[in-house]
């Protein structure tokens, strides 16, 4: 809860989660000028968290210091949840939890349906890259894959009743770095780790109808393909007679028209004496 649930802050990502369904970010090392939501998708998600912190904005600037100054320690991320130890005023760690609304299968089964209806999709994935037209095509189908503010909830055992307190800021800016060299990470913190993302767009690939493997009789033998004469190859075509004229541009502005088209004129001309 954001309210009065934010007093205890359980900590499943420390109860021994699978192998390839956790990120495990640890300890994480001062940076005075680390930059946070360098790519726009973790901006989005510092969006929400600045529209959660409406009522206390104060302690998100607190929260950025305390995680350039590496007080977020043990920092982990599982299914919908991430949870890390930060160090505050007292000499033990405040135990902070941030949990993230998930996708139920069926809504899963939607996203990867997108996901793996165009294959630039999971290429953007594989290489670091969250392109809009992910987002775009999952809110198509009736899903954000970004969370909003009401689908973020905090916790943190600290006295502060803020939401969220500085404690809980901090992990989330950790997260933003996070978020920024791994978009896999989103898809983590929506419920399912990147293992089972992958597995699963291979199995709708698998599940089409292959192409027919090659017949032995149609097969030629290397000798026989070797001895093979070559049809003759078709006339090329000749050249216009004349090169081309430029086309007319359009006044563009800071752009010399007539110095272009006279590079354009002598570019046909060259090509034209190539081909002659």
């Amino acid at each position: 809860m954001t309210e009065r649930g934010r007093r205890v802050a359980t900590s499943p990502a420390r109860h021994g989660a699978a192998p390839g369904r956790e990120i495990v970010i640890g300890d994480v090392a001062p940076a005075a000028r680390r930059r946070f939501g360098a790519t726009w998708w973790s901006r989005a998600w510092l969006d929400a968290l600045q529209q959660q912190a409406l009522i206390d904005p104060n302690r998100l600037p607190r929260g950025r210091t305390y995680a350039r100054s590496g007080a977020v320690r043990d920092a982990v991320v599982t299914a919908g949840a991430a949870a890390a130890r930060v160090r505050g005023s007292r000499p033990t760690p405040y135990e902070v939890e941030v949990r993230v609304a998930t996708f139920d299968d069926a809504e899963w089964g939607r996203v990867l349906d997108v996901i793996g209806g165009r294959l630039a999709h999971a290429a953007a994935l594989l290489d670091g890259e969250l392109p809009p037209s992910i987002v775009d095509d999952v809110a198509a189908a009736g899903l954000s894959l970004l969370p909003g503010p009401r689908e973020l909830t905090v916790s943190c055992n600290c006295p502060d009743r803020a939401v969220p307190c500085k404690h809980a800021a901090a992990l989330c800016y950790v997260l933003a770095d996070l978020l920024d060299t791994d978009p896999f990470a989103l898809l983590l913190l929506r419920g399912r780790p990147r293992t089972a993302v992958l597995g699963a767009l291979r199995d709708r690939r698998g599940s089409t109808t292959p192409a027919p493997a090659p017949s032995l009789v149609d097969t030629v033998a290397a000798a026989e393909a070797y001895g093979r004469v070559p049809a003759p190859l078709p006339t090329p075509l000749r050249p216009p007679a004349e090169p081309g004229a430029p086309v007319p541009l359009p006044a563009i502005d800071g752009v010399d028209l007539d110095a272009l088209a006279a590079l354009a004129a002598q570019a046909a001309r060259r090509a034209h004496d190539l081909l002659s």
